[in-house]
């Protein structure tokens, strides 16, 4: 059986030639050998052309061995060997993976434009289950709908010789296949039939995940399904076959989770794009994304009506020529008898340091007062700028306020995730009032 290993951000992953090395902890894990170069070989083949690559690892020299440090992308690796490696959000007071795994699932069931709302809550409180495998389970559940509702079905148009005469006669075949055999036909005709693009990806999908799958249960149920697609083939080129039905069809609007969750599979489509033939799955996630999606969901739920996520609504540069340049986007706008402006940032500040502006960017502060100033009504109160950032250790209660002058405040206030998002938001507003 092959090793999870389990991760957290800014741990680091090490290589050990037997199992008598080092047992993993949340901070450190260690590879086999051939993972581990594995892994290392990916790193650099993104090197070049991958700016998210620089963001997830950084490699390093220790003692004189290679060490690879996590940072800021979370999700699932897994290398030519099966070796599979999840890496997890860094949460506060959280240092069990169990608790950790759980709380990344329900951040990412809200990341927008993806398949992972799928995942129930009925997995999202299987703790010891692996993201890759929960990854899997959803998929499969989205498969099992689609079967019993029955696969689509569509025409199909073939090419091919035939005993009997169906649909139109292809000339140009006949000649080239049946200048001997005169009683066959070679005719073009069409078939009512499952094998479909849709059902081909579904198909190619299953078969992957067949091999990747370390659950019983989970193989077993991609070997039933397989069965039941028994007359539809697996495509020779998975990438045309996905942009053939990139298009939007009402008629398999209810294929559209499965789809996506083939798509991350298959093409390892998780808004960061990787290449290389090193890993068999890369599957990750900058955390930044999942962080402001999560906040905007709670902010959504809790002022229905009221909110804007990514607002459009400004320009920073009103006139140029003939027309307005540089499109501001604020993370969350709330629109109230105050509007309230919020930018979410996945970073590290620290209560304790004052002198040094709480390591809080300069360019962040900057951000939120060029927010205020677009987002001023001179027939209303000033809006109320927000920064939030992860609670930690360092940072458990806001900052005093930041005075812009002329009635802007800027409140810097830390989101405890290990609440739920009703009452992540509650307290975010009490801060705010």
């Amino acid at each position: 059986m092959i090793k999870l290993h389990v991760v957290r951000e800014f741990g680091r992953i090490h290589c050990k030639k037997d199992d008598s090395e080092y047992p993993d902890d949340f901070e450190n894990i260690y590879l086999n050998e051939m993972a581990f170069n594995d892994l290392q070989s990916f790193i650099q083949e993104n090197l070049d052309d991958s700016v998210d690559i620089e963001q997830a690892f950084s490699v390093t020299k220790r003692h004189g061995k290679a060490t690879i440090r996590v940072k800021n992308l979370v999700g699932v690796i897994q290398t030519r060997d099966g070796t599979t490696i999840e890496i997890l959000p860094k949460i506060h007071k959280m240092d069990k993976a169990e608790d950790t795994r759980q709380v990344f699932l329900r951040m990412l069931r809200h990341l927008r434009n993806s398949p992972f709302n799928s995942i129930d809550n009925a997995l999202l409180n299987t703790t010891r289950f692996p993201v890759l495998e929960v990854f899997i389970t959803a998929f499969l559940d989205e498969v099992a709908m689609l079967i019993k509702q029955g696969l689509r079905k569509g025409y199909v148009q073939r090419r091919e010789n035939l005993k009997h005469l169906r649909g139109a006669m292809d000339f140009a075949g006949q000649i080239r296949e049946n200048l001997i055999h005169r009683e066959r036909f070679f005719a073009a005709h069409d078939d009512f039939t499952a094998d479909i693009p849709q059902n081909q990806v579904l198909k190619a999908a299953l078969a992957m995940l067949l091999n990747v799958s370390q659950s019983p249960s989970n193989r077993l149920r991609a070997q039933q399904y397989l069965a039941v697609m028994d007359n539809v083939d697996r495509p020779a080129n998975i990438h045309g076959v996905l942009a053939r039905i990139t298009r939007t069809n009402r008629l398999f609007s209810h294929y559209s989770q499965a789809l996506k969750w083939a798509r991350v599979f298959l093409i390892n489509e998780s808004f960061v794009n990787f290449r290389g033939n090193t890993v068999n799955k890369a599957i990750l996630f900058p955390m930044e994304r999942i962080f402001e999606d999560y906040v905007g969901y709670g902010f959504k739920r809790f002022f229905p009506g009221q909110v804007s996520l990514q607002d459009k609504g400004h320009y920073l540069v009103e006139r140029h020529k003939e027309g307005r340049k540089f499109r501001i986007r604020p993370d969350i706008v709330v629109r109230g008898k105050r509007t309230i402006v919020l930018d979410t940032k996945w970073k590290v500040i620290d209560q304790g340091k004052a002198s040094n502006n709480y390591e809080i960017s300069q360019y962040d502060m900057y951000q939120l007062f060029a927010y205020g100033k677009k987002y001023q009504d001179h027939q209303a109160p000033p809006p109320l700028l927000v920064l939030l950032y992860p609670k930690h250790e360092r940072f458990t209660q806001p900052l005093g306020d930041f005075d812009y002058g002329n009635g802007l405040v800027l409140k810097v206030i830390p989101v405890d995730l290990n609440r739920s998002p009703d009452q992540m938001i509650a307290d975010i507003g009490k801060h705010m009032a």
